[in-house]
């Protein structure tokens, strides 16, 4: 299949109108929206990780904590929330639970001693390495089928369309304000 050539800001004419779709969908049905199958997805993965993450006694939004900490250690609770797609009204008590459970440990930062950072626990890593294996095993099983190139593919089709809602929200808040 021959991948269309990119657009680039000079081929972008302001005073043409955007071409027709040919086969634009009718939305009729509550399947022919791509959020349903996104929905869809995040609910029974969240499911399945859940029965994954069971032994290790962690939570998925735990797990996901431990990851956004795994990556770089030592965030503000904003950086996690952004970084773990949480909350950030419910992070702080989750963080707290974390704490009373030892997988994180709370710090100041050197800059200012009165911003608060976030750092993985040694005991933290130790239940994250544990669960690593089997939440990469859930993944792959998700991601079955899919080639490496479908995969990338994929991926850069999430990015554009989390990129788009990011962007409808900024002018909902200039249009609202």
């Amino acid at each position: 299949m021959k991948r269309a050539a990119p657009i680039r800001a000079a081929d972008h004419d302001d005073s043409a109108e955007a071409p027709a779709q040919t086969s634009a969908p009718d939305y009729s049905g509550v399947t022919d929206f791509p959020m349903h199958y996104f929905a869809a997805i995040v609910r029974q993965n969240q499911l399945n990780l859940t029965h994954v993450l069971r032994p290790f006694e962690l939570s998925v939004p735990q797990w996901r904590v431990l990851s956004a900490l795994a990556a770089k250690d030592r965030h503000t609770v904003g950086q996690i929330a952004e970084f773990a797609v949480l909350d950030r009204s419910g992070l702080g008590r989750l963080l707290e639970q974390m704490e009373m459970a030892g997988l994180v440990e709370r710090t100041s930062a050197p800059e200012d001693r009165r911003a608060v950072l976030i750092r993985l626990s040694p005991a933290g890593k130790k239940r994250r390495a544990a669960a690593f294996p089997l939440v990469v095993a859930h993944y792959r099983r998700l991601l079955r089928g899919i080639s490496g190139a479908e995969y990338k593919a994929l991926m850069g089709l999430l990015r554009r369309v989390k990129a788009n809602a990011l962007m409808m929200a900024d002018v909902s808040l200039l249009e609202s304000g």
